[in-house]
């Protein structure tokens, strides 16, 4: 409970950040909007006048996630030794998007999410051999009952075009932070197949972080005329540079130390592609609908090892695989 209202409260700091950057841009816009009734100098400035826009939205997110060792650190003896995935991993899901333009001058974008996982499945297998052979043990789990949030803040320049129906394309440099904090529990025992265990409690916490660039590109009418020019469209692109960093805590394991088990490290990449329409139904507020994916992975790393006894090992992380998609569903507000 602990770490979920920490985890808010980072989300609820991110927010205060984009809705102070935003509140210049809202009152700026109201003043320049008065003054164009009266004079070309305001229309003027009316025409790269600040613009602020607020989503809050809610909706269903599922992620995967995979990850295997080796034997040594050469990646040997055998080269898959463990192997973890997650699957089909459910949440419900919070989002808070903020963006601030000037147009043709500059753009800041932000935003956080929030889900709490409510449904998802765990496999644990051990090998002798190489590529997965000579499985001699594997459980098969359930995770639920905790939680993955993303952040994310970006700067660009915004290209606007178009007459009637305006264009922007934004490209885009940001910075951005994910994390999947993973439980395996209710645990069974099915290599060899001795059904199910008691007392499983384990937990897997991710971090990836790093800068991305991307862009953003927008169509929207100047004008609502018809019920068409209601629907604005969006797609975004984002390409990511992470540093992934995970620590455990296998609590069944005497041997090992507690609360932090082993911990992986390496370097990443990652992509991410989002879509969508806002239907405006009146010119400051619309209904908005989104869709979210995204596929990381990692290069080797390294899986260090904690024992009870205060010694440490390490040996080759292989890989982390990681995707996720979410659908929602919210409210836009523009100013």
């Amino acid at each position: 409970m602990q770490d979920h209202q920490y985890q808010i409260e980072k989300i609820i700091t991110i927010i205060s950040i984009l809705i102070l950057l935003a509140a210049p841009a809202a009152m700026a816009d109201s003043g320049s909007f008065s003054a164009a009734k009266t004079s070309i100098r305001a229309e003027k400035k009316k025409s790269t006048a600040l613009e602020t826009d607020f989503s809050l939205s809610a909706g269903y997110r599922v992620d995967d996630l995979d990850w295997n060792i080796a034997g040594d650190i050469n990646g040997n003896n055998p080269n898959v030794l463990s192997e973890l995935t997650w699957d089909d991993v459910e949440s419900y899901q919070l989002k808070f998007q903020g963006s601030v333009v000037w147009p043709n001058i500059i753009a800041l974008r932000g935003y956080a999410n929030y889900g709490l996982i409510f449904d998802g499945d765990n496999q644990d297998s051990d090998y002798l051999g190489d590529n997965r052979t000579l499985e001699f043990s594997r459980s098969n789990n359930h995770t639920d009952d905790d939680y993955v949030w993303d952040a994310s803040l970006a700067i660009g320049y915004p290209f606007r075009f178009g007459q009637a129906e305006i264009g922007t394309i934004t490209p885009l440099l940001g910075y951005s932070y994910h994390e999947q904090n993973l439980n395996i529990t209710d645990g069974k025992q099915t290599i060899p197949a001795t059904g199910s265990f008691s007392g499983l409690n384990s937990s897997y916490d991710t971090e990836w972080h790093g800068p991305w660039i991307g862009f953003d590109l927008r169509f929207k009418a100047r004008e609502i005329k018809t019920f068409a020019h209601r629907v604005e469209t969006y797609v975004t692109y984002e390409y990511h540079w992470a540093d992934y960093h995970a620590e455990a805590d296998w609590n069944l394991r005497n041997d090992f130390a507690h609360p932090k088990s082993f911990e992986h490290d390496a370097d990443g990449n990652g992509w991410k592609i989002g879509a969508g329409f806002n239907l405006w139904l009146h010119h400051n507020w619309a209904l908005n609908f989104n869709y979210d994916y995204q596929d990381w992975s990692t290069d080797g790393g390294t899986d260090k090892v904690f024992f009870s006894d205060g010694s440490t090992t390490k040996t080759r992380l292989n890989e982390v695989n990681w995707t996720s998609y979410a659908l929602s569903l919210g409210v836009s507000l523009h100013f």
